[in-house]
């Protein structure tokens, strides 16, 4: 079905037939938003571009929401006053100490669930500076490799975080506060870098929200809705 140079009312009709033949009467997310997409392109480039860049919203405020709490979770680590390894540190208490063992390794998976979430979000974002920001992450996590994987922590080739949760359980305090303890170089480089991951990615998600409004004041949300709710009806 040729779509080219449709407008909306012919796009409905063409939409119509196609969903009410038996030998297409199948739901086709694909098939649709290529249909509509094609419409759009045809009657409007400079929509199709901001239909690209409003898509991309979501992706960015999932890894900006991941990125923050990697960050909170990582300086709860790493306060040099409050964090659970200076606590553990100050008392002999040896149940105290292992109550803050577990509240360690609890906030270190949480750090790794995170992590892996922002991850994969700048990952499908794409672009030059997240392609930068996930290279950076990479290799501070190939240069505390040996030291991460004594806790049970990976890499994995789509360089997310693995875990081995029994080893994590396992770890000694004194070895876990060497890598994500106050003043531990690690904690300290990686942090820093979620700090510039954060503030950037915060900047960016603002900028998409302007092409978010443009798009969506432009019409074309509530067309796209429109016909996709016919589409959706009669396949």
């Amino acid at each position: 079905m040729k779509v080219t140079g449709m407008n909306s009312a012919d796009l409905v009709s063409a939409l119509y037939d196609s969903t009410t033949q038996g030998s297409n009467k199948k739901k086709d997310s694909n098939s649709i938003e290529n249909l509509l997409t094609s419409n759009m392109s045809a009657n409007n480039p400079a929509m199709a571009k901001l239909a690209r860049k409003a898509e991309s919203e979501d992706y960015y405020k999932k890894a900006l929401s991941a990125a923050e709490q990697s960050d909170e979770l990582l300086r709860r680590l790493s306060d040099a006053k409050k964090s659970v390894f200076v606590k553990a540190s100050d008392t002999e208490d040896e149940q105290a100490r292992e109550d803050y063992q577990t509240e360690a390794v609890k906030d270190i998976a949480g750090f790794l669930n995170s992590y892996n979430t922002m991850i994969s979000n700048l990952m499908e974002a794409g672009g030059g500076t997240n392609k930068n920001f996930l290279n950076e992450l990479n290799q501070i996590m190939k240069d505390y490799d040996k030291e991460l994987s004594a806790f049970g922590i990976t890499q994995n080739e789509d360089a997310t975080l693995a875990l081995d949760a029994d080893t994590l359980a396992g770890a000694d305090m004194d070895a876990l506060a060497e890598v994500f303890g106050p003043e531990a170089d690690f904690s300290q480089k990686l942090t820093e870098q979620m700090d510039t991951i954060v503030q950037k990615t915060a900047t960016t998600v603002d900028t998409l929200q302007i092409y978010s409004t443009a798009y969506s004041n432009s019409g074309s949300y509530s067309q796209y809705d429109y016909l996709k709710g016919i589409y959706d009806l009669k396949a």
